[in-house]
């Protein structure tokens, strides 16, 4: 009798942990069963009495189903359970000497399809060979509203392919009147009046161009309305979007830059209102000539401390990545571009500044997004197909919202290391390495390496991975390092090496990689044109 207690008290506390797994891993959406298949040495002798020894080996009480093919038997668990969860129990039981094998039975999905009308010529999301190879991802996330991912761009249009209530109210960072091309300066519109310009106007020599409406471009990638029966789908279907707009006429200053990037973070910008939505992936599909200024490298460190993720268009002049900021700076995630053949776009920046390469595009399969029928102000909404390093960098920014929708615990350099790990290999020699970085991005792994990889937790409970729970007793508008410590935390110590500041922090090299990532990534994969500026200008990629 006592045996028989601890029997069934071992069950339900096991029972107990298995809901408390489900209840965790949820958060990553993984595949769930309630189900095995077992095949005994004789099938045709299967008892009661069976049935009870391996619910005894199994820790959770089995229950007989049907018979199916191959004279297999199909048991029923007491509740839902992860696949991998499922695989242990399996094996326990086919341990057992009755049983020839047990295995999970595991559920089948439909793949996610958009029902969008041009979903089949965006080759970018699904193609094997050169696209992101989203449908996967889908499945296991579409990006939730708690996600906000920001852009620093020529502003945003509405657009019937726009779903406005994903969008959060942004701002215009442009502090020239005359390059704003709205009548003001700084303002909380951050609608793009468009960025036509005269012939010499940006200097002389300089061509006329027509307005780019490059930033409702780049939203419309990462984020356009999907399943809608409209248009295009987006990378991400789900995660809310910030625009600040830092691109006018000729393009954009630094001081712009820094200051808006900041304020996305959640970071305090005097004479700006304080943005209550801080955003944990920003995009900055743009960039000029010449080193990563001292400004540009001190507001990537903050804003990366604050857990938030940075991702930079590598550039489109052909050229090297080391001689074009931001991309060239330190922390932040740098995209090549590469082809629908998945070769080495000809256009694409490299060198071993790029951490991976995604879809751009050429001239030849380009790739549709939003935008407008204007040459100079709005007019009517349209569709462009487009390609450059800005779209490779808004695959990555949307895939990232994907991730950490699936983990929000995931800090900025496990995102990097994950989506390095995940990449798939090049079609060719043309991106040897390091030429367009790891490889090219692959979502559907990314995602699935995302969900199951231990994060930093909101130790503060606010909502945010951010330097609150990296360095407690940091004040979220201090100073801080590329570790994310502010210099009182750091003793004397500097900013480099290991060891623990005050406050209880503890300090690691930057870019450090972590070697289980490849181990995670391979056991995650078996289951399964911008023209140059002066330095302080930076244009749309």
């Amino acid at each position: 009798m006592l045996l028989k207690h601890q029997v069934q008290l071992a069950a339900g506390l096991f029972a107990i942990a298995l809901l408390c797994t489900v209840t965790v891993a949820a958060a990553g959406k993984p595949f769930l069963t309630n189900r095995l298949i077992v095949k005994f040495v004789n099938p045709e002798e299967v008892s009661a009495a069976q049935l009870g020894r391996l619910s005894g080996r199994a820790g959770i009480a089995l229950t007989a189903r049907r018979t199916m093919s191959y004279k297999a038997r199909v048991l029923t668990l007491p509740g839902w359970v992860s696949n991998e969860v499922a695989a242990g129990i399996a094996a326990r039981v086919a341990a057992d000497p009755a049983v020839e094998y047990a295995e999970p039975d595991r559920l089948k999905r439909p793949a996610f399809v958009p029902g969008d009308p041009l979903y089949f010529q965006q080759w970018s999301l699904y193609e094997d060979a050169g696209g992101a190879r989203l449908p996967d991802a889908w499945d296991q996330e579409r990006g939730t509203a708690n996600i906000v991912i920001a852009l620093l761009d020529s502003g945003i249009l509405s657009h019937g392919d726009f779903d406005p209530a994903r969008e959060v109210t942004g701002y215009d960072f442009i502090d020239d009147r005359d390059r704003a091309n709205d009548g003001d300066r700084r303002d909380a519109d951050p609608a793009d009046p468009g960025d036509w310009v005269a012939a010499s106007e940006c200097g002389p020599g300089q061509p006329a161009e027509s307005s780019s409406w490059h930033g409702t471009q780049v939203a419309g990638l990462i984020g356009a309305a999907s399943d809608n029966a409209a248009g295009i789908a987006g990378v991400n279907h789900g995660s809310r979007l910030l625009m600040a707009r830092v691109l006018g006429k000729c393009g954009g200053f630094t001081s712009d830059v820094v200051d808006a990037l900041r304020w996305v973070a959640g970071l305090r910008v005097a004479g700006v209102p304080e943005n209550n939505s801080p955003a944990r992936v920003i995009n900055l599909s743009l960039g000029g000539d010449g080193p990563c200024t001292r400004l540009e490298q001190q507001a990537i460190d903050e804003v990366t401390a604050r857990g938030a993720v940075v991702i930079v268009a590598a550039g489109n002049e052909a050229g090297e990545v080391a001689d074009h900021s931001p991309a060239n700076c330190a922390g932040v995630i740098t995209v090549a571009a590469t082809t629908r053949s998945g070769s080495r776009a000809a256009y694409t920046n490299t060198g071993s500044g790029v951490d991976l390469s995604a879809p751009g595009g050429d001239s030849g399969d380009a790739i549709p997004s939003l935008s407008n029928t204007g040459s100079t102000v709005p007019a009517a909404d349209d569709y462009w197909f487009l390609s450059g390093t800005s779209f490779a960098a808004a695959h990555v920014s949307g895939i990232a919202g994907l991730m950490l929708s699936a983990n929000g615990d995931l800090n900025p350099q496990q995102v990097r290391d994950i989506l390095s790990a995940s990449a798939r290999p090049f079609a060719d020699a043309s991106c040897n390495p390091p030429a367009c970085g790891a490889g090219i991005v692959d979502a559907s792994a990314a995602v699935q390496l995302a969900a199951i990889t231990q994060g930093q937790p909101d130790s503060d409970q606010d909502g945010v991975n951010d330097v609150m729970d990296f360095c407690p007793g940091t004040s979220a508008a201090s100073l801080v390092d590329t570790n994310g410590c502010s210099p009182g935390q750091l003793n004397g110590k500097g900013g480099g090496g290991g060891g623990s500041g005050g406050g209880g922090c503890t300090l690691s090299p930057a870019r450090t990689f972590d070697p289980l990532f490849p181990l995670l990534a391979l056991a995650a994969a078996l289951p399964i044109a911008a023209r140059r500026v002066a330095r302080d200008r930076r244009l749309p990629r």
